[in-house]
């Protein structure tokens, strides 16, 4: 039936050309940009990509699921045309790729040094030849070469974060950013050797990405040298807002509820100062505070985590941490990946990843409504985005795309 459709529907498309295409391909941007979602199964025993095409608004956007196969702990970013799939905990691998052949690897690297289970957590880039390499279960930061054609040549130096060690040996980076050619890294200090997991308060590391060299923002002279966050704790994402000229750093506390203390929340960070304030705490209205999208100085999203399985979109103002409205359509569901660091689309379109689903949620950050929802047939658990498209697309390529009915509206 589906089959017969589509001829059906495509002789109707050539037939009434003009009126047809005004319909199913609204106008793009000029700048072609392409969603690249990690995608991991119901029962968390493997993992998948999906990409998608930013444009056009209004839909129908062109997708294809299940690019390549991985494990189920996994995460992606992206840097201009390329993209990267980390196979973290247990794997430790980082694997590029263009999103022109977005199912062909270019290389695929280890992360593992003198220590066993490095666990890579994010890639923070300087440029094409200079990124910074967290690796969740180390207290080195690899200073690498994403360009390099060899494994050999992909380590080109370290940052060691060794004085913020707590019991379990590492700091447990977790996130950063590149604001004023510094670069922020999250430190969560989460001891792993006891359950459930206790956390001392965190630092935000601070480094020159010019000389590698570690900056005293307290002027103290000591061993930890970076910015104390008191407020909250267990850092997930970093942000940094151009627009009010602020870093973000959201921490999800203690969201398993090993005790009563309510220490999630999002902080202010003045990267001039180094001053720290907090926006917005975990409240029983809402619950724990587990991921953000900050989109102007007046307007961001964050999670509320009730419960697995039980989460809630909700606005606020992030310039008074007031304001706070649920989003309509998601409320109690299973929302993921803003605890890994969520931005906008270049349409300022937010791509929110709904599990109860199976499905990404396009959101239109001026009016909160829906845009387009790309069904990902695997539980989509974080969204980036590269710039370009795959060639196969402007051969007519790309599987469930183009006119058709290929997402939910």
């Amino acid at each position: 039936m589906r089959s017969n459709f589509r001829v059906l529907f495509t002789m109707f498309c050539l037939i009434a050309m003009p009126v047809v295409f005004t319909l199913c391909q609204p106008a793009y941007s000029e700048t072609k940009q392409t969603a690249v979602i990690a995608t991991v199964s119901p029962d968390w025993t493997s993992g998948s990509y999906s990409i998608a095409s930013v444009d056009p608004v209004g839909g129908p956007r062109t997708f294809q699921n299940k690019l390549g196969s991985t494990k189920s702990d996994l995460t992606v970013t992206a840097y201009g045309k390329f993209f990267y799939i980390f196979e973290r905990f247990g794997a430790n691998n980082i694997t590029k790729y263009s999103i022109e052949e977005p199912d062909k690897p270019i290389w695929q690297f280890s992360t593992e040094g003198d220590e066993t289970n490095s666990n890579p957590y994010d890639l923070i880039f300087v440029n094409e030849k200079k990124a910074y390499l967290l690796r969740y279960g180390s207290d080195k930061a690899w200073i690498v070469n994403p360009s390099a054609t060899t494994e050999a040549a992909f380590k080109i130096g370290e940052l060691d974060l060794s004085a913020y060690n707590d019991t379990d040996g590492a700091p447990n980076m977790s996130a950063g950013v590149i604001v004023d050619e510094k670069l922020y890294i999250t430190l969560q200090r989460a001891d792993l050797t006891v359950w459930p997991v206790t956390h001392d308060e965190p630092y935000i590391a601070v480094f020159d990405t010019a000389t590698d060299e570690e900056i005293d923002t307290q002027n103290c002279n000591c061993d930890q040298m970076g910015i104390l966050i008191s407020e909250i704790k267990n850092p997930t994402s970093i942000q940094y807002l151009a627009e009010n000229d602020r870093i973000y750093v959201q921490g999800v506390g203690d969201w398993d509820g090993a005790t009563d203390e309510d220490s999630g929340g999002i902080v202010r960070i003045n990267p001039h100062t180094y001053q720290t304030d907090l926006v917005i705490a975990d409240d029983p209205e809402y619950g724990v505070v587990s991921g953000m999208a900050i989109i102007s100085q007046d307007k961001g999203y964050f999670v509320g985590y009730a419960g697995w399985g039980d989460n809630t979109l909700y606005t606020f103002d992030p310039s008074c941490g007031c304001d706070i409205n649920p989003v309509d359509g998601f409320e109690n569901i299973s929302i993921y990946g803003f605890d890994l660091g969520v931005q906008p689309d270049q349409n300022n379109m937010l791509w929110v990843c709904n599990q109860t689903n199976f499905r990404v949620d396009i959101i239109n950050t001026e009016t909160d409504a829906i845009d387009e929802s790309i069904a990902t047939e695997l539980n989509p658990v974080k969204v980036v985005f590269a710039e370009g498209e795959p060639d196969m697309w402007d051969e007519g390529g790309g599987g469930d795309s183009g006119c058709f009915i290929s997402s939910l509206r």
